[in-house]
């Protein structure tokens, strides 16, 4: 949970309502890996097993029942198969299933179909983060609906809107001056940084005075860091601390985000959260998430986001309307009302 990204996202804004506002109903124990640095007055008990690992599968049911627990609640699929009739469990989507050629291994692959279809069916309870992702728990693992709960993600309030001179810090340290396209996100297929690189730098050939891209994340497609290091016009900066998002987020141009596939997608909300003009794919739980506060795009036409781009690098009254539109947005997204619906579907479970 050292970054931002993912389950520890969702972690960390869950367990930051339930520690700063209890539930009389429960009492609760947060099972933490020794590396993990949560800042909440929760107890915490330390299982050291590596994520999808085997020993995972016995450590985890093993604290928790010496920790007599009622009800185990996972954050992600890999539930403990052995424990299932006592556990909630987050799907936050089904990557695993649907890009299957992403996966490193055969072995990854039966992982995660095994845990998809034989484990997550006995869950007391499933929760997911977006309508979209509970379609596809119907559709392709045939859950009932009435199983699965939607719990949209939240907001942190770090993140808002940081003037030039508040943001300015954070860019120096990182070389950078304002006004520049931003990605944000782990730099896989799936979430199509590929086709983004492609279509700038085919924008930036036509164009001397197109802005900078700068891309944040992880890279896990092999040869794309050479991609990114051979483009001048192209700034990867890797990780970056959490504390810094809202600076680059805040003095970006506007933030890209085609990806293929998202199960909620809170990159497009922190920017929106930041004031930062969005353009992103028309995919999956995208559309669902940004509203109307974003300018949408067919994240398999080129023409389609360099347009988008060209525009919203062009048109200031364009920007201003859809800042405007991204803060009212954004504002709908709460850990509050994340937490509060969690709550629910324990007291549901338990009675």
């Amino acid at each position: 949970m050292a970054f931002a990204s993912g389950v520890g996202t969702y972690l960390r804004g869950l367990l930051s309502e339930v520690s700063d506002d209890p539930s009389p109903h429960f009492s609760f124990a947060v099972l933490r890996r020794s590396r993990d640095s949560l800042q909440i007055s929760l107890p915490t008990r330390t299982v050291d097993s590596p994520i999808y690992s085997l020993s995972e599968q016995w450590a985890v049911p093993r604290a928790a029942r010496q920790l007599s627990a009622d009800l185990l609640h996972s954050p992600h699929y890999n539930m403990p198969a052995f424990y299932a009739s006592k556990t909630v469990v987050t799907v936050h989507d089904l990557i695993h299933l649907i890009f299957p050629e992403f996966l490193p291994s055969l072995i990854a692959k039966a992982y995660a179909s095994f845990f998809f279809f034989r484990v997550l069916p006995k869950a007391r309870a499933i929760i997911t983060v977006s309508e979209h992702t509970k379609s596809d728990l119907i559709e392709r693992l045939g859950i009932a609906g009435s199983r699965i709960t939607v719990t949209p993600l939240g907001l942190s309030t770090n993140f808002r809107p940081l003037s030039r001179i508040e943001a300015a810090p954070a860019l120096s340290a990182l070389g950078l001056t304002n006004g520049y396209f931003l990605f944000v996100g782990n730099l896989k297929q799936f979430k199509n940084v590929e086709f983004l690189v492609g279509s700038y730098l085919r924008m930036a050939a036509s164009d001397t005075a197109c802005p900078p891209l700068v891309m944040v994340g992880r890279n896990f497609i092999p040869g794309f860091d050479r991609t990114l290091k051979a483009s001048p016009k192209i700034r990867w900066l890797g990780e970056v601390a959490p504390s810094l998002l809202p600076a680059l987020y805040s003095q970006a141009l506007a933030f890209v985000f085609p990806s293929l596939y998202e199960g909620f997608g809170i990159p497009p909300l922190e920017a929106m959260g930041c004031g930062t003009p969005v353009i992103c794919s028309n995919r999956a739980s995208l559309p669902e998430v940004v509203g109307e506060a974003a300018i949408l795009i067919d994240p398999t036409k080129n023409d389609d986001l360099i347009d988008a781009m060209r525009q919203i690098a062009a048109d200031s009254a364009l920007r201003s309307r859809l800042t405007a539109a991204g803060l009212k947005r954004a504002a709908q997204f709460s850990w509050k009302a994340t937490a509060a619906k969690t709550l629910a579907v324990y007291e549901d479970c338990l009675q």
